[in-house]
C-alpha cells in the first residue's frame, strides 16, 4: 500500500489515528511495507531501540498452540504498537492467530479480506508502555493441522514519542520461521 493510498484521519492533537492498529498490511514481510511507510523520520531498526518476537518453536507441532510474545524498547516511547503475521513462503495464512486466553482485550486480529492473510496488532490502551520505555504484547498461534511447511513470521513496531506526528517516532522489523516437526 502506497502512501497515496493511505486515509488519515483527522484526531484531536496529540491523539494516534491507529491507537487501534494500522490497517492490514503493514508487517513488513513479503514486499508490504511497515510502520515507516507513515513514520519515516529516522532509519528503520535504530539502536538502541530493540524489537524481539519471542515464543516462534524451532519446529512446530501441527495444531498446537504457542504463546508468541513481541516486546519493544526504546528510550522515549510513549506510546507503541505492533502488527504481526504468520504465513506460508507462498504469502498465504499459516494457521490461526488469536488474543492470548483469557480475554486479553489488549490484541485484536484483523484480516485482509483480499488475501484472508490474519494480522495481529495492539488495540486501544495497550499502545501505552508496560513499563518505561517498554511495550509488550502477547498474541496466540495454532500451527496449521495438516499444511506441513515452513512458516513465517514478519513483525513490525513503532516506538512512539506520543505527540500525535509522525516526527520523532522509531519504526523496528524482525522475522522468525518455523519448521515443521
Amino acid at each position: 500500500m502506497g502512501a497515496s493510498a493511505l486515509v488519515l484521519v483527522a484526531t484531536a492533537a496529540g491523539e494516534s489515528p491507529y491507537l487501534d492498529g494500522a490497517p492490514p498490511g503493514f508487517s513488513g514481510g513479503f514486499g508490504e511495507d511497515s510502520c515507516l511507510e507513515c513514520h519515516f523520520d529516522e532509519d528503520l531498526n535504530q539502536p538502541p531501540g530493540r524489537l524481539i518476537l519471542s515464543g516462534v518453536p524451532a519446529s512446530y507441532t501441527p495444531g498446537e498452540t504457542y504463546p508468541l510474545s513481541i516486546s519493544l524498547t526504546r528510550p522515549g516511547l510513549v506510546l507503541a504498537g505492533f502488527q504481526l503475521t504468520s504465513r506460508f513462503e507462498d504469502g498465504t495464512q499459516a494457521g490461526m492467530l488469536a488474543p492470548p486466553s483469557g480475554g486479553d482485550e489488549r490484541v485484536a486480529i484483523s484480516s485482509d479480506t483480499d488475501t484472508r492473510v490474519l494480522y495481529a496488532h495492539q488495540r486501544g490502551t495497550a499502545a501505552e508502555p508496560a513499563a518505561p520505555a517498554a511495550a509488550r504484547w502477547t498474541v496466540s498461534w495454532t500451527a496449521p493441522e495438516a499444511d506441513a511447511r515452513a512458516v513465517l513470521f514478519h513483525v513490525a513496531a513503532n516506538a512512539a514519542d506520543g505527540d500525535g506526528s509522525a516526527s520523532g517516532d522509531y519504526v523496528y522489523t524482525t522475522a522468525a520461521a518455523a519448521l515443521p516437526r
